[in-house]
């Protein structure tokens, strides 16, 4: 797989998705040609930024070529810095004290974010996206029409999340709800009792949405209230 498939993948999904789904796929797309570096990585993935000295701002991106779940997961972080532009932060919090200024290398990333990140980070926030993935966790864990595997990998993702939810709870919900469209949920038809992971569906289309409108309104302040850099 090349990253010209992976994306001609995510557009063609785009095409036939709504809701919440679509609202996210557009979203990462959006922020595609701000992406100079793609890196195939086996494992894991990352994004970097490279802050400019004009105040533009570029980005590497490393997922697993073949894996629009990770990809959509890494394009969630650079569609967070470009919203809130608080280092990678996941909600707004822009009343930070005693910042200190980046520390770029050549290339112009930042060689000191997990510092700004501490400064940044909101701890009522933090226990508000881990009380949201905890939640679906619990879903997760109830659904019996998730595999074994499929479980496992929602939780692991989800705990992910809860570890460090200031970078990774937007990115892990977008993440798990590309996942569970490619297993084919929410199951169709009418039933006599809701699937449950049908109501797991649901509940992360909501969270999805929220957490979205937020990085929207993030722009919106962003535009009106502070400089771009």
């Amino acid at each position: 797989m090349s990253v010209e498939q992976d994306l001609a993948k995510l557009r063609r999904l785009n095409s036939i998705v709504s809701g919440p789904l679509k609202f996210i796929i557009s979203e990462v797309l959006e922020v595609t040609p701000l992406v100079v570096e793609w890196i195939n990585v086996q494992t894991s993935g990352s994004a970097v930024c490279r802050y400019k000295t004009d105040n533009t701002r570029q980005y590497e991106v490393r997922y697993q070529f073949g894996n629009i779940g990770n990809l959509v997961h890494e394009l969630t972080h650079v569609a967070v810095n470009e919203s809130y532009k608080l280092d990678f932060i996941n909600y707004p919090n822009w009343a930070t004290i005693d910042l200190p200024n980046r520390d770029l290398d050549i290339l112009g990333r930042c060689k000191n974010e997990d510092l700004r990140q501490t400064k940044q980070m909101s701890q009522a926030m933090n226990s508000a996206k881990s009380d949201t993935l905890m939640r679906l966790k619990g879903w997760t864990d109830a659904a019996s029409e998730l595999s074994a595997i499929q479980k496992t990998e929602i939780s692991n993702k989800l705990v992910y999340g809860m570890i460090n939810p200031h970078k990774e709870s937007d990115t892990v919900l977008n993440q798990v709800l590309v996942w569970l469209f490619e297993w084919g949920f929410p199951i169709a038809g009418q039933h006599v009792n809701k699937p449950i992971v049908n109501a797991l569906y649901e509940e992360l289309s909501t969270a999805v949405k929220l957490a979205y409108l937020e990085r929207e309104k993030g722009k919106r302040y962003v535009r009106m209230n502070m400089p771009t850099v």
